[in-house]
């Protein structure tokens, strides 16, 4: 074994691609990883990848650019030999735990809110349009996956900047709009509702998650099941309820 394969062989290298390949340029590292991640590259196939770019860069003292090309293009090149497809693509439980986590954490919040002012919860035309529209998003966002990744990835900057304004101040603009209201409902119910919801989203995602975490992991290693590669993405949605319920606390306290 050469000192490369210690070295990503060595405790610390799951979660850590970049130690597989450290003689390999970062950012041509990662736009590889990232092309081989939307062509649906199992993750053990991409630490192999790495390790034969690594091997080559070391030995022969090459960049990755001289050597391999541009990282995407070679990605493209390898990726049917490497098992392009080979993962999983969006399931139902993708679906019902991400639309449940939504709804849920949306609720959640209505629900502390009417709490904190010791009534029932109105809901208005504006909820239920923002809900659909939430809806809709999500949906799209699970069926275009791979598009709207690659979208994003390669128009950084202008997502980053674009995407909050436009979602923000599109739902605040139809909630000041539409501000009829549609509903009253107690806040019991609506808090139960969140607790079922959040408790759903988390039992679908431990399910849709791999045991291993589809992880990017050296040839010698190999997949190794992790109790954390399951729950943080279980745990996700309801750790963001949290701290959306810690906020509207903090907001309410200072009203």
């Amino acid at each position: 074994m050469n000192t490369t394969s210690k070295r990503a062989t060595g405790q610390g290298i799951l979660g850590d691609p970049g130690a597989i390949a450290p003689s390999v340029d970062k950012a041509w590292r990662d736009d590889f990883i990232i092309e081989l991640r939307l062509l649906s590259v199992p993750g053990p196939s991409i630490g192999d990848a790495l390790m034969t770019v690594e091997t080559h860069v070391s030995e022969s003292g090459e960049s990755a650019q001289d050597a391999f090309g541009e990282p995407r293009a070679y990605a493209r090149e390898i990726a049917p030999s490497a098992g392009a497809g080979r993962i999983r693509g969006i399931t139902g439980w993708t679906v019902v735990g991400n639309i449940a986590g939504l709804v849920g954490m949306l609720a959640a919040v209505r629900a502390m809110t009417g709490w904190l002012e010791g009534g029932p919860i109105q809901l208005t035309v504006g909820d239920g349009v923002v809900l659909l529209l939430l809806l809709l998003l999500v949906t799209a966002v699970l069926r275009w996956a791979s598009t709207l990744l690659r979208f994003v990835v390669e128009h950084r900057v202008a997502v980053a900047v674009l995407a909050p304004l436009l979602l923000i101040g599109g739902f605040v603009g139809v909630l000041m709009l539409l501000r009829q209201e549609w509903v009253e409902v107690g806040v019991l119910p609506v808090a139960l509702a969140a607790v079922v919801l959040l408790g759903l989203s988390v039992v679908a995602a431990w399910i849709d998650t791999p045991a291993d975490g589809d992880e990017i992991v050296a040839p010698e290693q190999g997949p190794r099941p992790r109790t954390a590669a399951r729950l943080g993405p279980a745990l996700i949605l309801p750790v963001m309820t949290l701290l959306l319920l810690g906020l509207t606390w903090g907001l309410h306290s200072l009203a």
